[in-house]
């Protein structure tokens, strides 16, 4: 009330007896005209009850309020861990709005956090100075997509403190990831699998962006180093198996001088380094097995879900793929061989037996990728079997290759072609 309750009542009953108009006793009570009318009909009707608070005698709002704030509280002490889980302030207030209901703002739950003394994980990091942006976002969904991957503890909430590296394709244009792949260390393996998913799932770009890895570019040096097929076949400039692929597939190559050129993907990083771990342990992904089916299945869906961008007006400008490419014959690591007359090739100190061919002195190629291996000779492929025991392969043999052999060789000693 803008008055006591005594002089509303003198007003009131002052207008009642016309004795003075409704205007100067609302005037005199600090009300509007027609609010101090609408109090003089409630009056009538009620009586003094409006002098009464509504809530007066129900339970006091504070309980659930409080009820609340330490549920929060205890809940993101119970989850968070600063070696093995350091989960951000957004990451819980998702979390209790998605899992629990809880439908609170961040700001909400950063004060309710920050006055219990705990401070926000982000704190932390180093700040880096802003760097310029070298191009705008891509207007269509497909026109560009960015490569990258980022080496990271996954699995230290469960006691594994080696470093693995995630593989990814992100769309430029909407900030999504279009595929995610997890590998021992960064490899054409990681970068074929996320291809794969990109092709199968939405089809072929026009353009990538990446930096300059060895997977997307060969230095001077490497690219001048050409074999006697090579050399024979009129190659003057080596090509790493990542341009091929393009070029194939009629894809436009960038490569970025630093990773700050690569921005979107880079601060996407930070995001899944962010989110990724304690969704691991909240699911219980405790290997590379396990977590690339969660990253296939539930984690991109999850990531554009609550960091893509909606971009007015943009369509898809995919390709579809012809009819006439056969994928597992593109999306595979090459390595140019020649067979002998024993009808073998030597690749990483074992000799291979290639079924089908008798000639010996052509050139052909061994395929290498998670199916397996086989031989491809003019657009054929040929079944391949391994002769000799394997007991130590090259030194230089990748991680993913190692383990793509001996899978395949205690399962099966006969490689069938894809």
């Amino acid at each position: 009330m803008k008055c006591s309750i005594d002089e509303f009542k003198k007003y009131y009953k002052l207008v009642k007896e016309k004795k003075l108009t409704n205007k100067v006793a609302a005037k005199a009570c600090h009300y509007t005209p027609e609010r101090f009318s609408i109090l003089r009909k409630k009056f009538e009707n009620e009586g003094d009850k409006i002098f009464v608070h509504g809530q007066k005698g129900k339970p006091s709002h504070n309980n659930k309020f409080e009820k609340t704030k330490e549920f929060v509280i205890q809940g993101y002490l119970q989850e968070f861990d600063e070696k093995t889980n350091p989960i951000s302030f957004q990451y819980w207030t998702d979390e209790l709005n998605e899992e629990y209901g809880i439908k609170i703002s961040y700001s909400t739950v950063y004060n309710f956090l920050t006055e219990a003394g705990i401070s926000s994980p982000e704190k932390h990091k180093t700040k880096r100075e802003p760097v310029q942006r070298i191009q705008f976002r891509r207007k269509n969904f497909g026109e560009l997509i960015q490569w990258d991957a980022t080496p990271y503890q996954w699995f230290l909430w469960c006691g594994d403190t080696r470093y693995y590296t995630l593989h990814g394709a992100l769309d430029d244009s909407t900030s999504r990831f279009l595929a995610l792949y997890m590998t021992e260390f960064e490899c054409s393996y990681g970068y074929l699998e996320c291809r794969r998913q990109v092709l199968e799932n939405f089809g072929i770009e026009l353009e990538d962006y990446s930096d300059k890895s060895p997977v997307f570019s060969n230095n001077s040096k490497d690219a001048l180093a050409l074999d006697k097929d090579e050399q024979l076949a009129g190659i003057t400039r080596k090509q790493p198996l990542w341009q091929k692929i393009d070029d194939e597939l009629g894809i436009e190559l960038h490569l970025a001088n630093s990773p700050q050129a690569k921005g979107k993907i880079e601060r996407g990083w930070k995001t899944v380094q962010d989110r990724l771990p304690a969704l691991f342990k909240k699911h219980k992904i405790h290997n590379i097995e396990e977590a690339n089916i969660f990253l296939k299945t539930v984690f991109i869906d999850y990531y554009e879900k609550h960091f893509g961008k909606t971009v007015v007006g943009r369509i898809s400008v995919f390709r579809k793929i012809p009819k006439e490419l056969k994928l597992y014959n593109v999306l595979c690591v090459k390595e140019r061989r020649t067979v002998n007359k024993a009808g073998c090739i030597s690749f990483k100190n074992m000799r291979i037996k290639i079924i089908g061919i008798e000639r010996y002195g052509i050139v052909g190629e061994l395929c290498i990728n998670e199916k397996g291996l086989w031989f491809l000779y003019k657009g054929k492929s040929y079944d391949v079997e391994i002769k000799n025991e394997i007991h130590n392969l090259a030194d230089n043999t990748a991680q993913t290759l190692e383990n793509i052999i001996y899978k395949y060789m205690y399962e099966e000693q006969h490689f069938k072609a894809a």
